[in-house]
């Protein structure tokens, strides 16, 4: 027999083994450093005053302020008394004193203080600038000038008034006679009236800025002098200051509002051929034609009366209007005296 031949064993292949996946180790974040907030105690505000005040006196005097008020709210961050209290510190100083220059000068100790740290004053800025307002009035009312007296000036004022009202008067009975067509034709009647009522009620604007004036119901671009009866503005971008931004109004009248509205698409103010002015003076003499005084006469009228009843806010809004600081008021416009 023959012999079976052995058959090799087929060899079976190593299973390969499986490497499992070895995660990858997510990245730890850094954790961001949280800065330490200092805490400015009276210590280290006297410190800071001194690295800026250089004068001994002055830095005397607002660190002697600033301990008061330390002292008075006892919160022992001065950085967050600041923030915290600023108008309770006015209102604290206010009544510690009578005199508005002291007053005056202890709010601008503390002032000084929220200039270094950084931090918002908006009501100490307006507190000190009602104060330096009441210190020029006062210095003023001890000058000894050669005035004319207010009852000249009410006589003037009244003599405007009455003007006024009887434009008022003549434009109703026109619009009622003709149907509208007193303010729809834009009169020089009805722009007469609506110039004055400007004047005597917010104060009196140059004639350069409203001798191209227009009347619109929306917003102009920034190089054009206009009132928006709609947001109840006028908006004067072109004056003798303008370096210093427009000039803005509000107009809160109703009834000149209500006539401005007849107005809209045109000019404020025209000639009797409806025409632009060439000039400020050219208007400047239809102006004194019609009421026997120029506008500077009742820009003078208008000034000392605001400045006799010493109405601060009131005055702010002159020196807004008529683009005067009260020195230059005070100078050349406050002729009439009590």
């Amino acid at each position: 027999m023959e012999e079976i031949p052995v058959i090799e064993e087929i060899p079976v292949e190593e299973e390969i083994p499986v490497i499992e996946e070895i995660p990858i180790m997510e990245e730890i974040p850094v954790m961001e450093e949280i800065p330490v907030i200092e805490t400015i105690t009276l210590g280290k505000m006297k410190e800071i005053l001194k690295q800026h005040i250089p004068k001994q006196n002055t830095l005397d005097s607002y660190v002697r302020t600033i301990q008061q008020v330390h002292n008075h709210f006892k919160i022992e961050d001065m950085s967050e008394l600041f923030k915290t209290k600023e108008q309770d510190i006015i209102s604290y100083i206010e009544s510690q004193y009578s005199n508005n220059s002291t007053i005056k000068s202890k709010l601008c100790s503390v002032y000084k203080g929220y200039k270094i740290l950084n931090i918002n004053g908006d009501l100490f800025k307006q507190r000190i600038d009602f104060y330096s307002t009441k210190q020029t009035l006062n210095q003023e009312e001890t000058k000894e000038e050669n005035k004319k007296t207010i009852d000249e000036g009410n006589e003037i004022l009244s003599h405007f008034q009455n003007h006024l009202e009887e434009l008022g008067k003549s434009i109703q009975k026109d619009t009622i006679e003709n149907d509208n067509a007193m303010l729809n034709n834009w009169d020089v009647k009805v722009q007469l009236y609506c110039v004055l009522k400007i004047y005597l009620t917010y104060g009196v604007l140059r004639a350069s800025e409203l001798i191209e004036c227009k009347i619109c119901d929306c917003d102009c671009d920034d190089t054009t002098n206009y009132i928006n009866v709609n947001t109840k503005r006028i908006v004067i971008n072109n004056h003798k200051n303008d370096r210093n931004g427009k000039k803005v109004i509000d107009i809160d009248d109703k009834k000149l509002l209500g006539i401005l509205r007849k107005g809209v698409g045109k000019y404020l103010i025209t000639n009797q051929n409806g025409e632009l002015y060439q000039s400020s003076s050219a208007f400047s003499k239809v102006f004194m034609r019609y009421f026997q005084y120029n506008v500077y006469d009742l820009r003078k009228v208008i000034s000392s009366k605001c400045i006799q009843n010493g109405d601060v806010e009131e005055i702010k809004k002159l020196e807004h209007t008529q683009g005067h600081n009260l020195i230059t008021i005070l100078d050349f416009y406050n002729v009439y005296k009590k």
